[in-house]
């Protein structure tokens, strides 16, 4: 039962992607051909060597572009980037980053099995302590029957326990943490990163005019 509702969460999770997936490229596909249009809107008369260009058309494909830029803004959204993100990889795939998705389900996947496999073996050592208290032999499990300590079973059985509320933790964690990732990936969304920007320190030399005199210094350029 547990597998079966395991693949069916996987199957729903795997759609609702490949939805949000379709979604962005048919407004990729929309925002370029629209780009197109103001493209070919752009025209002028050329009459006698005097360049004349037609200023409604100008003004028109203005506007046109203030509205497309709002639009674009508008659609991305770091709410809906956030919300998304409650479904681990949704929030990923809304802002294009499709090479962290690989990350994000590493991480759950293993907290996730390692939570399966020491809540299992909490189940194992926890049966086996009650079972020998209560002097229950029918129950007892004849793969512990090495361990005769019953202190030894209890210790294993909070051993184990421990280890696996440590993963729940860590499980929290990383999908906390895949929540702001997809929220302050869908902020940075237009912000430029292109290699025309750069930070950088070169020597500059200050001329007094008063006194005629010179002083070496460093100066902190920015270009963008």
């Amino acid at each position: 039962m547990k597998k079966a509702l395991l693949i069916f969460y996987a199957f729903l999770i795997f759609n609702f992607q490949f939805l949000i997936f379709k979604c962005n490229a048919q407004i990729d596909t929309v925002a370029t051909q629209t780009e197109y249009v103001f493209l070919e809107a752009d025209t002028s008369i050329v009459v006698s060597g005097i360049n004349i260009t037609n200023e409604s058309e100008v003004v028109s494909k203005t506007k046109k572009r203030t509205s497309l830029d709002s639009v674009s803004e508008r659609v991305h959204s770091p709410r809906k980037a956030s919300l998304l993100a409650l479904i681990p990889g949704a929030g990923q795939i809304y802002n294009k980053k499709y090479w962290k998705l690989p990350i994000v389900y590493a991480g759950l996947g293993s907290t996730g099995f390692l939570i399966y496999y020491y809540g299992n073996l909490t189940s194992i050592y926890r049966k086996e302590y009650v079972a020998r208290v209560n002097g229950d032999t029918d129950n007892l499990n004849p793969n512990l029957a090495n361990i005769t300590s019953d202190e030894n079973i209890l210790a294993q059985r909070n051993f184990y326990r421990r280890n696996m509320e440590i993963c729940v933790a860590a499980c929290v964690i990383v999908y906390a943490l895949s929540i702001l990732d997809a929220a302050v990936d869908a902020h940075l969304f237009y912000y430029d990163v292109s290699d025309n920007l750069s930070l950088g320190v070169k020597p500059k030399i200050n001329y007094n005019s008063i006194n005629g005199t010179t002083t070496p210094s460093l100066a902190l350029v920015v270009k963008f």
